[in-house]
């Protein structure tokens, strides 16, 4: 084998191997519930390697084809439905956005990184950053597009209830690209030479095809599948039963609906007694340290006890077995409390 087929062959390998790694890291981490904390992940670091590794500028597909086939994977909708599964599109550009810059900066990275130091992990760590950083600051304004009214006060609610997952993918960003990140690129760094990874200078014939890939991009993310600019009444805030808690009361002689957004730590109760607040009813409840658990003695006047009725709960469907005030919900859920007997 000549030495340019065999380098062509290294690329291929190289490729394969951070699509296999991204996509098996991504379904254990997302698919498996697996991520130590909200917004770990290892997309960026995949995005980041495959620009430093892969001479060609196909490097830039590596993280498309990662992320469509672990969405496949993990059984996420894309591209169809409601306009949650359209934020794909920001998230796919998002990464490219971030390949491309990495792309144009290669040269100049390599050069810093010639003499791995102490300081080239802070340089990673802070590369980690600035490009996460990037990456929310566009997604979110995705967010901010499909599914919030386009003025500047809701823009300024996507970003401000978007800081704490921010800061943890931030720490998913600098926990990832020290410990893969420098590894890798301290032994690429003295295998240089024999694995021929010297800096990519981008002839302008290659420049144009990287240009157009990201453009397309960016710009299906605000048109085609996603251009329906959502209306008022579909917003989800505490309007979408997919971005929202849904919590329906029934009673002898009466029912209350109502949607509510769940914030980190919220229970069951705690959505019960938000929504009692906002409708104007009344919820008596008693806590017995014994059980750790609340009891519900009564809702809107229709008391435990009272012929045999008793309220309880079950969230999408099934009846937890802890008590409501433990029971963790998310966005999503449906919250449904019955006035009746006790279910077997």
């Amino acid at each position: 084998m000549n030495i340019k087929n065999h380098k062509n062959l290294q690329q291929l390998i190289t490729m394969i191997g951070l699509i296999i790694f991204g996509i098996t890291g991504r379904y254990l981490l997302v698919g498996t519930g697996l991520q130590p904390f909200p917004n770990f992940e290892i997309i960026m670091i995949v995005t980041f390697l495959s620009v430093m590794l892969i001479r060609s500028p196909v490097a830039l597909i590596v993280p498309l084809v990662t992320m469509i086939n672990s969405d496949l994977l993990i059984g996420n909708p894309i591209f169809v439905g409601d306009q949650m599964n359209r934020i794909v599109l920001f998230t796919y550009s998002g990464f490219t956005i971030i390949a491309l810059i990495n792309l144009f900066n290669k040269d100049r990275l390599w050069k810093k990184f010639g003499k791995f130091q102490i300081k080239s992990i802070g340089l990673l760590a802070g590369l980690s950053v600035g490009f996460v950083l990037l990456y929310d600051i566009w997604t979110n304004m995705g967010w901010w597009y499909l599914m919030y009214p386009h003025d500047a006060s809701s823009l300024a609610l996507v970003y401000t209830a978007g800081l704490p997952f921010m800061i943890y993918h931030m720490i998913s960003g600098i926990v990832t690209f020290i410990a893969i990140g420098v590894p890798i690129i301290l032994y690429v760094v003295k295998k240089k030479d024999s694995l021929q990874l010297q800096p990519l200078q981008l002839q302008t014939i290659h420049k144009i095809p990287v240009l157009l890939l990201v453009i397309s991009l960016i710009t299906l993310s605000f048109t085609g599948t996603a251009m329906q600019v959502p209306q008022k009444s579909e917003i989800w805030v505490e309007k979408s039963d997919q971005t929202s808690v849904r919590i329906i009361l029934i009673a002898n002689s009466w029912t209350i609906t109502d949607n509510l957004v769940a914030y980190q730590g919220d229970t069951a109760f705690s959505l019960l007694e938000r929504c009692a607040e906002k409708n104007g009813f009344s919820v008596e409840s008693t806590y017995y340290p014994q059980f750790d658990s609340t009891f519900i003695d009564s809702i809107n006047g229709a008391v435990s006890g009272t012929d045999g009725n008793y309220w309880h709960y079950s969230v999408n469907g099934e009846h937890p077995t802890i008590g409501a005030d433990r029971y963790i919900v998310t966005n999503g859920d449906t919250i449904r409390w019955s006035y009746e007997a006790l279910p077997m």
